[in-house]
């Protein structure tokens, strides 16, 4: 017998089903060795999962049914928040989904007066707006009061002000929507020279209404006697979306009835939004040199 199995030998000469000492070590000899009877591992079968499968089965049914509850709940409420015609989300994605719509319109629709020009060279002579696939298109004459209204917010603004450095910080927060602003720098061609009323601004674009045939066309036209055919586009006029970066614009604030200041908007320095400017959110930062 070996020695390293004195106490299993002193435990089973215990044991009632073993007679002798021979049996025991038989046993022994068996129990440690990897062909006899006994093996040293477990075999495990496999189970319905009784009471565990029950309670599993009973939480996924709650997780399902928290899922379902939570999801009605999202529902409802975007659903009433699509009803509330004052919701902000609702407001903005609605503004930004008609100014596609209407710059698509446009587009469409200068594509059909260019065609139309072909046949009939004429009919970029006169007011395009009155031929009838132009009738959805914005026309500059309905945002003249909101350029009234911007001009007596000005002088409520600036009723107080003594010198132009007070009346340029109190500019910098103001709201421009409204302004009739005129392009004079741009890296775009085409933009130099337009002038409308400011209908939208965000951070990085200027939105503008513009009205038809009016551009730097008409002062070449009127002092050097020359006539410059008006392109379809130029004939539509219409909405107008001008990058802030790199482009400069001025406007003018009257002073009075006879007089007024012309400032410039510099597109690179102000690009932030204006209810930032409004609430004087500025961080500072690096801003490169002015292009003149």
């Amino acid at each position: 017998m070996d020695r390293s199995n004195a106490i299993e030998h002193l435990l089973l000469s215990r044991c009632a089903k073993y007679n002798g000492s021979g049996e025991i070590i038989k046993f022994l000899e068996q129990r440690y060795s990897f062909t006899g009877p006994q093996k040293n591992y477990l075999v495990l079968e496999p189970t319905d999962g009784g009471q565990y499968l029950i309670d599993n089965q009973k939480e996924e049914q709650k997780a399902s049914a928290n899922a379902k509850d939570f999801l009605s709940v999202k529902s409802k409420q975007s659903n009433a928040s699509k009803d509330n015609k004052y919701n902000g989300l609702k407001t903005k994605n609605e503004f930004k989904k008609f100014v596609q719509q209407s710059l698509k319109l446009q587009d469409s629709v200068a594509k059909k007066l260019h065609k139309l020009c072909k046949k009939n060279p004429k009919i970029l002579k006169q007011d395009v707006i009155e031929l009838k696939i132009c009738s959805g298109i914005l026309k500059f004459e309905d945002f003249i009061e909101m350029n009234n209204l911007w001009k007596n917010y000005m002088k409520e603004l600036l009723q107080n002000c003594k010198t132009i450095d007070v009346a340029t910080s109190k500019l910098s927060s103001a709201e421009f929507v409204g302004s009739y602003f005129r392009v004079t720098h741009c890296t775009c061609p085409d933009n130099i020279g337009l002038e409308g009323i400011v209908l939208w601004e965000s951070q990085t674009y200027v939105l503008l209404i513009i009205p038809r045939r009016n551009n730097w066309k008409d002062n070449i036209s009127s002092n050097n006697n020359l006539e410059i055919p008006y392109t379809a586009k130029e004939c539509l006029g219409g909405l107008r979306m001008i990058p802030k970066k790199k482009t400069r614009f001025t406007f003018d604030v009257e002073v009075d009835d006879e007089h007024s200041i012309e400032f410039e908007f510099i597109g690179d320095r102000m690009g932030i939004r204006s209810l930032d400017r409004a609430n004087k959110k500025f961080k500072s930062h690096n801003v490169k040199d002015i292009d003149l």
